[in-house]
C-alpha cells in the first residue's frame, strides 16, 4: 500500500483534550478520530488494527467449538423487565421512547436476547451444550470516558455465551473458556492475569476477570508475582499473603480487558430457560457469558507496548509488517526497487506500507516511529543495493539484502 494514497492524518503534537496516552497516540498517529468523549472514529489503520484483533478472537472462539451469531443493538424494555435489569443498568443504559411510543434501549450487553432465542427454540437435551458468540457494537452510559478507547460509550465487544444441561458440564466448559482466553491475549502480545472479582451489576455470584498491569489502568488487583494469583480489591483489600501459595502479594493499576460471568440456572429460571430431558421433564438450562473488549484492547496494547516515540504494535495486530521508506535525494531507481518489494512482498502474503510522499526524510522516519509499524525498511544510496532493516520494538538495526529483509518479515 503507498502511503500517499492511505488516509493517515498524522499529527505534529498530540491532542491537548486527551488525558489517556492511548487516546492521544491514536489520534496523533492517525488511526482514530475522537467525535465526542469515549466516542471514536476509526480511520483506516485504526480500523485494519480493530479487524485483525477480531480475526484473532475469531479463530480461538472456533478451536472452543463456539458459533459466531449476530443480535440487534436495540432491545425492548419489555425483554429487560424478566430479568429486571432495565431497572438496575439504567444508570449506564441507553434508555428512551420511540416514534410509537415503545420503550427501547440499546444494548449493555446480550444476555437478555440470547437467552430469549434459545427459549423460544424449545430445546430438548440433545441440543444441548450450544456455545454461541458475536463481535459487535455496544454502548454505555459512561460517567468516567475519560481513558480513550479502554472505557468508551461505544466500543465493540466479543461476548459468548454458552447453555448446558448442567452445572458440571457448564463448569467444565467454563474452564476451557479461560484456557482459550488465555491463548487469546498470548496471541495478542498481552500477558493477561485471571482473576477473581464480584459479579457487579450482572450477578451476585463471584466472576472472573483478565487484567493486564498497567499503570493506566482504571482497576486494582491484590497480585501475587510468585504464582500469579489475582483478585480485584473488591472482594477485599486486607489480604497481606497470598491464599495460594502464602507469599507476599501486592496492590496493582491494572486494565479488564476479558470477564466471564457463571449465571447457574439463574437464566433458567428467570425468563423460562428450559430444555426437555431424556425423562420428559423440563428442567432449567445452565448458562454462562464470555466478554472481551475488542476495542479495549487495542487501548490496552497501545498502554503497554508504545514509549516516547510513538506506539509500537506486535507483529500479530499491526496494520502492516513493515513500513518502507526511501530516503535521500528523489531517485527513480530508489523508488522502483521499493515498489518492487511491495510487489514481492504481497505476492507472499505480506503486507507493507510505502512511504512515497514528497516530504523530508526526517518527517518520514518522525511519522515512521509514530506510527509504529513492527519493521521499518529503509531504501538510500547509502546502502547500495542492501537495505537497513530496524525492528521497531528493540531498536536493533540490520543491514540485508532485500531478499533476506523479505523472509524476515515472513518469519515473525
Amino acid at each position: 500500500m503507498r502511503q500517499s494514497r492511505l488516509f493517515i492524518p498524522t499529527q505534529n503534537v498530540p491532542p491537548a483534550d486527551e488525558a489517556s496516552r492511548n487516546g492521544r497516540l491514536l489520534q496523533q498517529a492517525g488511526y482514530a478520530d475522537k467525535l465526542q468523549a469515549g466516542v471514536y472514529s476509526w480511520l483506516p489503520l485504526g480500523l485494519r488494527v480493530l479487524e485483525r484483533v477480531s480475526r484473532i478472537v475469531r479463530e480461538e472462539q472456533g478451536k472452543l467449538g463456539a458459533q459466531e451469531v449476530l443480535m440487534p443493538a436495540l432491545q425492548p424494555k419489555a425483554l429487560w423487565d424478566r430479568t429486571g435489569r432495565w431497572a438496575t443498568l439504567a444508570d449506564i443504559m441507553y434508555q428512551w421512547r420511540d416514534a410509537a411510543g415503545h420503550a427501547v434501549g440499546l444494548a449493555t450487553t446480550h444476555e437478555e436476547v440470547i437467552t430469549d432465542v434459545l427459549r423460544r427454540a424449545e430445546l430438548t437435551y440433545k441440543d444441548l451444550p450450544q456455545a454461541l458468540y458475536q463481535i459487535q457494537w455496544k454502548f454505555r452510559n459512561e460517567p468516567r470516558a475519560k481513558s480513550g478507547v479502554i472505557r468508551g460509550r461505544e466500543f465493540l465487544m466479543k461476548d459468548l455465551y454458552s447453555f448446558h444441561a448442567t452445572a458440571e458440564d457448564l463448569d467444565t466448559f467454563y474452564a476451557k473458556a479461560h484456557e482459550t482466553y488465555r491463548a487469546t491475549f498470548s496471541r495478542l502480545g498481552l500477558d493477561a492475569h485471571l482473576t477473581e472479582a464480584s459479579g457487579g451489576t450482572f450477578t451476585k455470584r463471584h466472576s472472573h476477570e483478565f487484567q493486564v498491569l498497567s499503570d493506566a489502568g482504571e482497576d486494582r488487583i491484590i497480585h501475587c508475582e510468585a504464582c500469579g494469583h489475582a483478585q480485584n480489591v473488591d472482594l477485599g483489600e486486607d489480604i497481606a499473603s497470598c491464599p495460594k501459595c502464602g507469599q507476599p502479594v501486592a496492590i496493582r493499576k491494572s486494565i479488564e480487558v476479558g470477564n466471564t460471568f457463571n449465571f447457574g440456572d439463574y437464566y433458567g429460571t428467570a425468563v423460562g430457560l428450559q430444555y426437555t430431558a431424556a425423562d420428559g421433564k423440563r428442567k432449567p438450562v445452565y448458562v454462562a457469558s464470555y466478554g472481551i473488549g475488542v476495542s479495549r484492547l487495542v487501548g490496552a496494547l497501545v498502554e503497554v507496548w508504545a514509549d516516547a516515540k510513538g506506539l509500537v504494535w506486535p507483529r500479530s495486530v499491526a496494520p502492516f509488517a513493515a513500513h518502507v521508506l526511501v530516503l535521500g535525494k528523489p531517485s527513480a531507481a530508489l523508488t522502483k526497487r521499493a515498489e518492487a518489494f511491495e510487489k514481492q512482498a504481497a505476492a507472499v502474503g505480506v503486507d507493507v506500507l510505502v512511504d512515497d510522499r514528497d516530504v523530508s526524510p526526517g518527517h518520514k522516519l518522525k511519522d515512521a516511529d509514530l506510527i509504529g509499524l513492527p519493521h521499518r525498511i529503509v531504501y538510500s544510496e547509502r546502502q547500495g543495493d542492501q537495505v537497513e532493516v530496524t525492528t521497531r520494538a528493540s531498536g536493533e538495526v540490520h543491514v540485508l539484502s532485500p531478499a533476506k529483509a523479505l523472509t524476515l518479515l515472513q518469519a515473525v
